[in-house]
């Protein structure tokens, strides 16, 4: 029976051309005016912080994934972490030949109650020919930058500033961090990736820089125009958003069920992926602008308290399902560009599961596959529901989505896309 289900897991594996998404929306009230300490720290982004980054991390020269050139930069990267007073790590991973790590340096939030964490990451390896002052310098010592003024304050949320290695190379550092911070039970609201955020050549593509989501990320993107639009004064910068793409590390975020976004500029830069990629090239205006913004979306994010959280605990992402039990991992790390990094396939019926964090009293969680609700709307714990076929059979791809409600009106949503194989369904006599 298991080496059927198996070959049945393995013909449906084959079948699949899109990635396994989550998307975990909370419920919470942003304000509507600019906060003081948000523009006092806009205030102290400027050319010269960002150009001491910059001009250290291109000094390493080509930081291609797995050289020597590449280490030396991660321990730098690590030295200016600490040298900022944050708690920093090294992530290491290997994958596919390559062997490194990356830098993971974390702000606790004052909110002991809440383990909800934001990230901004951006890569510091290259090609193997250039120097990647644009391609992702500019990402990974504005994170840097942001790191060292937001240092200085107190949030209501972690933020964990990352530079990830291997990007170029199948963005395989991001793919294993994401991987192994969904398997500890990270509470990631949303990541922020900056890769390409130095460069403008025309008045209009130095006004904006680009926001492109999963449409399961949208509410991240539409959160941070509004966070744009109230501290454009301070910024001279706004954002367009746009649809996905997936070859960048905020992708592996997605593939393991968190939010994320991936950020650059809109004008095109014409010496990426060459020797050419120095700093003399990057448009410094531009560059402070873009990363000013940044530092107010994420500010304004981590500063502001969820009220409702719900988060979907099984099925997890990344398996295979008999039943209700996990059998192997289907993390498929090396097939970004197929969209199947951490698929969750389901054989047979299985029970979801979701736990909800709330301010208020629940007054009913429900349980959706497809937009349809399962019949299950349980108020207190447990919060599952069994997955089945009511009026049809499920399979291929369907889109399991609990809601939380609370008694004052709170809404919040997790969703989650999966392959269910069931040749048996329950037909309701409710319908008949």
């Amino acid at each position: 029976m298991l080496g059927r289900t198996v070959l049945i897991a393995g013909v449906l594996l084959c079948s699949l051309c899109t990635v396994i998404q989550v998307n975990a929306q909370p419920s919470q009230h942003f304000s509507t005016t600019p906060s003081t300490s948000t523009i006092q720290m806009i205030q102290q982004v400027n050319e010269s912080l960002l150009f001491y980054y910059l001009d250290h991390l291109t000094s390493f020269g080509p930081r291609y994934t797995g050289s020597e050139s590449c280490t030396n930069a991660s321990q730098y990267i690590y030295d200016e972490f600490k040298a900022i007073g944050l708690s920093v790590e090294f992530h290491d991973w290997k994958i596919a030949g390559f062997t490194s790590r990356n830098v993971v340096a974390t702000l606790p939030g004052k909110d002991t109650t809440n383990n909800a964490t934001y990230l901004i990451t951006g890569h510091y390896d290259t090609i193997p020919t250039s120097p990647g002052a644009d391609d992702d310098g500019s990402g990974a010592a504005g994170v840097l930058a942001i790191a060292k003024i937001m240092s200085q304050y107190t949030f209501n949320h972690t933020i964990c500033f990352i530079a990830f290695s291997g990007e170029e190379v199948g963005s395989y550092g991001s793919f294993s961090y994401a991987k192994d911070a969904y398997r500890r039970g990270d509470n990631i609201i949303a990541s922020f990736d900056a890769d390409m955020i130095g460069y403008a050549n025309t008045t209009e593509g130095g006004s904006y820089i680009r926001f492109s989501y999963p449409e399961r990320s949208q509410w991240v993107s539409e959160t941070a125009i509004t966070v744009s639009n109230r501290y454009h004064p301070f910024t001279n910068m706004s954002i367009e958003a746009l649809p996905n793409y997936i070859g960048s590390d905020h992708q592996a975020f997605v593939d393991y069920g968190y939010d994320a976004v991936w950020i650059a500029h809109p004008d095109g830069y014409p010496w990426g992926h060459s020797q050419n990629d120095t700093i003399e090239h990057i448009n410094w205006t531009y560059y402070v602008k873009a990363t000013k913004l940044l530092l107010a979306v994420l500010a304004e994010f981590a500063n502001t308290p969820i009220t409702l959280q719900v988060i979907i605990t099984a099925p997890m992402e990344g398996y295979f399902y008999l039943s209700d039990n996990p059998l192997f991992h289907l993390d498929l790390g090396k097939a970004w560009y197929k969209g199947l990094r951490g698929t969750t396939i389901l054989f047979g019926k299985n029970t979801a599961r979701a736990n909800v964090v709330a301010n208020d009293p629940i007054k009913y969680v429900v349980f959706c596959i497809d937009g349809n609700f399962q019949f299950s709307w349980p108020s207190a714990p447990p919060y599952e529901c069994s997955l089945e076929g009511i009026h049809y059979p499920f399979l291929g791809k369907h889109t399991l989505k609990v809601y939380a409600y609370t008694t004052t009106g709170e809404v919040a949503t997790d969703e989650m896309d999966i392959h269910i194989y069931q040749p048996d369904f329950r037909r309701s006599s409710l319908f008949s």
